[in-house]
């Protein structure tokens, strides 16, 4: 009984310490597990803060697309009117588009100097008649040279406005093209970004199931470990008993012959023979003398 209680205990002592061996073991690797994942959690908020301010910027860049497309279009809208206009303008008769033949100084110089002949001469009246018809036909056509002198001015101010509209529709396109390079740049970058939080993502709850699994294995192993522990302390309890009862089953046995070498020489005595020095200490510690 005594010798299978030892075999017993002997093997709950080494399954309880190779439990707590395996227990130990797990929480280990358990808490190595929870710092994977928190660390790739903590990577999946500096990807993810990444992904939002490429999101942002995306979004900055395509409002200002927005902004040149609308300014790029209303000064097409401008610049069609404007050639619409010079169009019109130039399908006007040719003579009037075409340079006076005589400059306007030089008209305005000869209206000045018949008008200067009228005002200082003495003129007989069919020479006054031919000034005055003179200076009539002057200001006629020095009103027609200013007139074409305006209309050139006004042309040549429609080129340049045209041509000035052209270079800022042009420098606004460029910009809508240069805006829409930065969000598409913008728009990877985020893609790929969000990209890398999915892969870290993954990563973070597969690290996360392993903590859980192997958690469950540790406390699981914690459990046959407490029982193991518990069958130990059991049967050391049952070994200390078998031994306090062998003990008390010895001493019994001892006394029981001792009381049988008291009476064997008790009568030994009353026979009036000799006892030993052993058998006389006997009866003496009994009272029996």
């Amino acid at each position: 009984m005594a010798e299978d209680t030892v075999l017993q205990l002997a093997e709950t002592n080494r399954l309880t310490a190779s439990l707590r061996e395996k227990r130990d073991e797990l929480n280990t690797t358990a808490q190595q597990l929870v710092k994977e994942r928190d660390k790739l959690n903590a990577q999946v908020a500096e990807w993810l803060k990444k992904a939002r301010d490429h999101r942002e910027k995306r979004d900055e860049y395509n409002q200002k697309v927005a902004e040149f497309k609308l300014k790029r279009d209303e000064i097409y809208a401008n610049l069609k009117d404007k050639i619409d206009e010079r169009q019109d303008n130039e399908n006007e008769p040719e003579e009037e588009k075409r340079k006076p033949a005589t400059p306007v100084h030089v008209l305005r110089r000869r209206i000045r100097e018949l008008d200067w002949s009228l005002q200082t001469q003495v003129l007989d009246l069919k020479r006054e008649r031919e000034i005055i018809e003179q200076i009539a036909e002057l200001e006629s056509e020095l009103k027609a040279a200013e007139e074409a002198v305006e209309k050139r001015k006004e042309s040549a101010k429609a080129r340049t406005e045209i041509d000035d509209l052209r270079l800022l529709m042009n420098a606004h396109h460029n910009s809508v093209l240069e805006f829409a390079r930065l969000s598409q740049e913008e728009n990877q970058l985020m893609i790929e970004a969000y990209a890398e939080v999915d892969a870290l993502r993954k990563k973070a709850d597969e690290s996360h199931r392993q903590y859980l699994e192997t958690r469950r294995e540790a406390d699981e192993t914690h459990r046959r470990y407490i029982e193991s522990k518990q069958k130990n302390n059991r049967l050391r309890k049952e070994l200390g008993e078998i031994r306090i009862r062998r003990r008390v089953e010895k001493i019994q046995e001892l006394e029981e012959r001792l009381e049988e070498k008291a009476a064997a020489a008790l009568e030994k005595h009353k026979r009036g023979e000799r006892l030993t020095m052993e058998e006389f200490s006997l009866l003496m510690k009994r009272g029996l003398l």
